[in-house]
């Protein structure tokens, strides 16, 4: 057997999950997309680089990462024609550390970058609570705007308000 790899990667993903609009997630068939299979697409189609320097800034060889992203593709194109969620989750790699993600908890209004860089905490380490949030969004819909949480389609807060969001 031989030995994966792992892939280098330099930035998160801001969403971990996409889905159809008006169906609930629970009634979808999930897709799962690793962290270096969105990375790859994020490299070669969205900023543009030429497959042997996104191998080399993925630390892979070529043949390795035309694999990849080919599988990445096929996986987006079988969610968006399929009607099914794209899950973002996973794989085998090493952050290299340029992409900073910050933090900000509710309660105390503490900011952080967290030390694991793979996985979104689940509190605070400041006060303990669960009230975190991504700073520009976490990834969820929720978003993190002038000390405020609210839908990025409506102007008012929704905690302001008392509505909820559809």
């Amino acid at each position: 057997m031989v030995n994966r790899v792992k892939r280098r990667i330099s930035c998160f993903p801001k969403a971990t999950y996409y889905k159809p609009r008006e169906i609930p997630l629970c009634c979808l068939e999930i897709t799962n997309l690793s962290i270096e299979e969105i990375e790859a697409i994020r490299l070669c189609d969205l900023l543009k680089i030429e497959q042997n320097e996104a191998a080399d800034r993925m630390g892979v060889s070529r043949k390795t990462f035309w694999s990849d992203l080919q599988k990445a593709r096929q996986k987006v194109a079988d969610a968006l024609v399929n009607g099914k969620a794209i899950e973002i989750s996973g794989g085998e790699y090493v952050s290299t550390g340029e992409c900073k993600v910050d933090y900000i908890c509710k309660e105390c209004d503490h900011i952080w970058e967290p030390e694991d860089k793979q996985n979104r905490p689940t509190s605070c380490p400041n006060c303990g609570s669960n009230l975190i949030f991504r700073l520009g969004g976490d990834g969820r819909g929720m978003r993190f705007i002038e000390n405020n949480y609210c839908c990025p389609k409506k102007k008012e807060s929704s905690r302001d308000t008392g509505e909820v969001s559809k």
